[in-house]
């Protein structure tokens, strides 16, 4: 994969390209320049046009190393160039002033004959390969024929037999709703899809029950074709059509001067025909194969199966056609696993294997062809701990060299493949992250964009971008999402273990990221991305780190000071330097002093307390994140980081309940105007610097801004500066105190693309401009302390699917009318001192999953129509009176009222933050 080196170098090449061409470079310089430009599109598009899932030979794989080291090559040196520029000639809008002082600066303080020299060392390295012609007539025309040839089939590694068994463990439940679809009477063409990642055993889940004779016979025909990722449609066609005529013992129809298509149309018309289409990549092959298909009234089925969840929808004839798989439950993947390991013990495992048994299933994570392949090996092992221990500690490595376990890598081949050079980028970084670590999808994004996996596209951000690429690999089920956030997007992502076994082969294949410590990572090799894991005590010493672009310490649990610094000279091209969690209390000096060309810069999670002046050296700086350290004050100079997207420095102290003061934001100095680039600014404390909401005004596109510290008095000011955020999503404003009123003036024109609304502190009433953001899908009002319900302000909202209240009300009643809140699905009622009644009108929050109840003591019985919400899963109770806690309980007098909640969990707060927990479910034991 050396196009993901060779499109590093051409990014950086497109960057500085339009600066070079205004200075009066040396002619040998510009030739280079354009020759290496030339060359590296050369390669990527050889590399990309003819990517394949088969093996490289050896000599081959020599080659595209060099070629990789010399893309790499070519990177170093433009980034010696940006190293050594001053920073305005690429980022700042005065460069056409100061273009003469640029070239001056160019010739007097870049080493330009070191340029000349090295861009001539990468010629020779060129030349000494060999004509290009030759290297890619006789090395890469042996990896397959060329993609401009959309009519041949390339070749791909077959289909693994290991799920295909006469039984299928596990998925119970999909197999009865799919086979009722099959059979269930419905007269019109019916497409059903069946949807997972790679070894999910979609395959397997559909040829067990296409293969049934209760199932074959209800049909007057059936066929099963693999479509794959590169076929042909004739040919499929052909297929197809064979598999029918056989099936009902007929001939081949008589050539009628037709295509095949046609003729396929017209053998099935009248027919009740079944057909599996296995593997189906994109909608585009949906598009062209479904023609062949008559629409007739006749009850016929098509089953699809896909790696795409998206492709799956587009497919099915509805979304309740769609079966998804995933990972097998625990007691099925161990009945999966034991079956397999011991076929001749009738699947009993051993005793003294159990716990190992246990341990490799779990890094298995419910994939069922990682189960069997996995299982399949060790039935030829000694049964004895000692060699499955061994087996388990290597699992990674015994996938990428087994033979036995070389269908779980095929497998993901071919979705690998199937990405773009820029996906196949992101795919891989997840090898930068331990087992069963998932990473926050905000700080996947940031890293991705600087790296400049994604750049902006027209009026798309790169942030806006690098989501795109996020959202295609969940949708290609290469990417598992840990858990959602309320409005249903990832919160959390991770890939399972079975892939992160793939991804870390890749990486060390292609030399794209490195773990340190591990046995193979030595002084020559050329690392661009360092992951420092398994609880080191130390940082590198004996490896070369000259060429690292990312340098991540998400494992570290001591070093000192003077080992970081000695790290940290050697950055100097360094792009990403996250340091979360790492056991750090001082911000290292050598950061702003060698790692010039930063554009990522992660603390969050540290002990460092004060960011030093001389970060405004760090000029191409994009995100610098401070969230959950102990800054509490950032410099001036700050305001120098005229590149800054996301600023975030903010702690949270919270140990039972959320009270006012615990979330601290930090100070910043006048001239925040700067940083026009902002998108993200949060926590900002206001305090006594009104003028730092007049600055906000300039920041236009802000998509997120958070500020505690407001004073009353400040409303005209704050509310004229967010007029001018019309990108604005998130929005967080906290007064100066609790008792202090928070002042949002009158706003014409409000953000209406406002997502998510936290206000926090006193309100008379709520502002009016509140009701017209349709957008808004999530309000917390916290502090409020408001005389007249927010209830009927909100109530209309179109898409509000969470509300937030705390301290907001100091009424008696809360009424939720009839037809309000059509989509709310959470409901927070929190520390209402004087809330004794809660009614809730027939047709009112139709949608509710979860009501939480917390520290409102006056409050006695059950909300009044709570019988109502047809749709609640959840009721968290914390701190209620006991008296309300008993009506609730079996046999107490509210009990019907909440008799279809499936979970009903109550919690009371003891001493030093401790909790009682009580169960008030149908099914609770306690």
């Amino acid at each position: 994969m050396a196009e993901v080196a060779i499109s590093g170098a051409l990014l950086l090449i497109e960057i500085i390209t339009p600066i070079l061409s205004k200075l009066s470079l040396q002619e040998d310089v510009e030739d280079g320049i354009a020759s290496m430009t030339r060359w590296l599109n050369s390669m990527k598009g050889y590399m990309e046009d003819q990517s394949s899932g088969v093996e490289r030979g050896k000599w081959l794989e020599n080659k595209v190393e060099q070629v990789r080291d010399i893309a790499y090559d070519i990177e170093d040196v433009l980034d010696e160039f940006v190293l050594h520029s001053p920073p305005y000639m690429f980022h700042n809008r005065q460069f056409i002033r100061q273009i003469h002082t640029v070239a001056h600066t160019v010739y007097h303080g870049f080493p330009i004959r070191g340029i000349s020299e090295k861009i001539a060392r990468i010629k020779t390295s060129i030349d000494d390969m060999g004509s290009q012609h030759a290297f890619l007539s006789t090395g890469l025309s042996s990896l397959g024929p060329s993609s401009s040839s959309t009519n041949r089939i390339r070749p791909h590694p077959p289909v693994s037999p290991l799920l295909l068994d006469d039984e299928i463990v596990g998925y119970e439940k999909e197999k009865k709703i799919f086979t009722d679809q099959l059979v269930d009477g419905e007269k019109r063409l019916v497409t059903l899809a069946v949807a997972g990642p790679a070894g999910s055993g979609k395959t397997a889940f559909v040829k067990n029950i296409f293969c049934k004779r209760g199932i074959m016979g209800r049909f007057d025909c059936h066929a099963w074709v693999n479509v794959s990722q590169h076929f042909e449609a004739e040919e499929l066609f052909v297929n197809m059509l064979k598999q029918f005529c056989y099936s009902r013992k007929e001939s081949y129809p008589i050539d009628d001067g037709t295509n095949t298509q046609t003729k396929l149309h017209k053998y099935l018309t009248g027919k009740r025909f079944i057909v599996v289409l296995d593997d189906i990549w994109s909608q585009n092959h949906w598009d062209v194969i479904k023609g062949g298909f008559p629409d007739a009234i006749r009850g016929s089925r098509i089953i699809v199966t896909t790696r795409l969840s998206n492709v799956a929808s587009v497919c099915a004839s509805s979304i309740r056609h769609v079966r998804i798989l995933s990972c097998l439950e625990w007691l099925q993947a161990l009945t999966l696993f034991y079956r397999k390991a011991f076929p001749d013990n009738d699947g009993q495992c051993p005793p003294d294997l159990k716990g190992c048994s246990e341990r490799i299933v779990k890094r298995c994570e419910g994939l069922p062809l990682a189960i069997v392949a996995v299982g399949g090996a060790l039935a030829h092992k000694r049964k004895l701990p000692s060699v499955w221990e061994k087996f388990h500690d290597s699992l990674g490595c015994e996938i990428a060299s087994d033979p036995n376990l070389s269908a779980i890598s095929n497998a993901l081949l071919l979705g690998y493949m199937d990405l773009s050079t820029n996906l196949k980028s992101c795919f891989l970084y997840f090898s930068i992250f331990p087992e069963d670590y998932s990473v926050e999808r905000g700080r996947l994004i940031r890293l991705w964009v600087a790296e400049q996996f994604a750049v902006g596209i027209g009026m798309q951000t790169a942030e806006e971008v690098a989501e795109g690429y996020l959202d295609e690999l969940i949708q290609r089920n290469l990417v598992h999402v840990s858990n959602y956030d309320f409005d249903g997007k990832p919160r959390n992502c991770r890939v399972l273990n079975p892939v992160l076994n793939f991804v870390t082969h890749k990486c060390k294949y292609e030399n794209f990221a490195s773990n340190f410590p591990t046995e193979n990572t030595s002084r020559n090799q050329r690392i661009r991305r360092l992951s420092v894991r398994n609880d080191c005590t130390h940082l590198p010493q004996n490896i070369d780190l000259r060429g690292v672009r990312s340098m991540f310490l998400l494992s570290l649990i001591a070093t000192s000071t003077s080992n970081i610094e000695k790290v940290l000279r050697e950055l100097k091209f360094t792009r990403v330097l996250d340091f979360q969690g790492a056991p750090i209390t001082k911000f290292p000096k050598d950061i702003t002093t060698h790692l010039t060309l930063l554009r990522h810069l992660n603390f969050r999670g540290t002990k460092i307390k004060s960011i030093p002046s001389s970060i405004k050296k760090l000029s191409y700086l994009e995100t610098l994140d401070l969230k959950q350290t102990d800054v509490r004050e950032l410099p001036k100079e700050i305001c120098h980081l005229h590149n800054l997207r996301h600023l975030l420095a903010y702690k949270h102290n919270v140990e039972s309940y959320v009270v006012f003061d615990s979330v601290q934001g930090v100070k910043l100095h006048k001239g925040i105007r700067k940083l026009t680039e902002l998108q993200a600014l949060s926590l900002v404390k206001v305090g006594k610097k009104v003028k730092i909401l007049e600055e906000l005004k300039l920041l236009t596109k802000l998509k997120k801004l958070g500020l505690t510290g407001i004073r009353r008095g400040y409303g005209n000011e704050l509310s004229a500066s967010i007029e001018h955020m019309s990108d604005l999503a998130t929005l967080d404003l906290c007064s100066d105190t609790e008792e202090e009123f928070l002042e949002l003036g009158d706003m014409r024109n409000p953000p209406l693309k406002l997502q998510r609304l936290y206000l926090k502190g006193r309100l008379n009433q709520l502002p009016t401009w509140i009701s017209s953001l349709d957008n808004l899908l999530r309000i917390g009002l916290k502090w409020s302390k408001m005389q007249y319900s927010p209830l009927q302000a909100l109530q209309r909202l179109p898409h509000l699917i969470e509300l937030e209240l705390v301290d907001s009300y100091i009424g008696g009643e809360l009424i939720f009318e009839a037809s309000s809140f059509k989509k709310l699905k959470i409901l927070l009622i929190e520390d209402f001192a004087e809330l004794h009644t809660i009614v809730i009108r027939n047709g009112a929050m139709p949608d509710l999953k979860r009501i939480s109840l917390h520290k409102c003591p006056m409050v006695t019985i059950s909300p009044l129509g709570m019988n109502n919400l047809a749709k609640v899963e959840e009721l968290i109770l914390r701190d209620m009176a006991q008296e309300f806690i008993a009506r609730l309980r079996m046999n107490g007098e509210d009990r019907a009222m909440v008799a279809r909640i499936p979970l009903i969990n109550s919690f009371t707060s003891g001493h030093q933050h401790s909790w009682s927990f009580e169960n008030l479910s149908d099914s609770s034991s306690h």
